[in-house]
């Protein structure tokens, strides 16, 4: 019905991205959460199916990465004033 879906990201990939990107990548991912959230709240008020389910969490894995992925690169950043500032934007999101 809905063919093949895509899978998360791998920590490995999002390492290979800039940081704007991986920022980025995040906000796609926080609308594609809630628009999946959105139509599943939906569907179970009119008791409909949610069609892949799975996806939620795929999403939510590649958000948790991502977020994984900008930590380490702020603890590995040498400058401690960046470094905060870094940390300060990832526990922002």
């Amino acid at each position: 019905m809905f063919g093949v879906l895509g899978r998360g990201w791998k920590a490995s990939e999002l390492r290979l991205k800039s940081w704007d990107d991986l920022q980025k990548l995040w906000y796609v991912l926080l609308k594609e959460k809630n628009m999946l959230m959105t139509q599943r709240q939906m569907l179970q008020a009119q008791n409909m199916m949610f069609p892949n389910p799975e996806r939620i969490p795929k999403v939510r894995r590649s958000m948790c990465r991502i977020k994984h992925v900008l930590t380490e690169r702020a603890i590995e950043e040498p400058d401690p004033r960046r470094s905060a500032e870094m940390k300060r934007m990832v526990n922002a999101m």
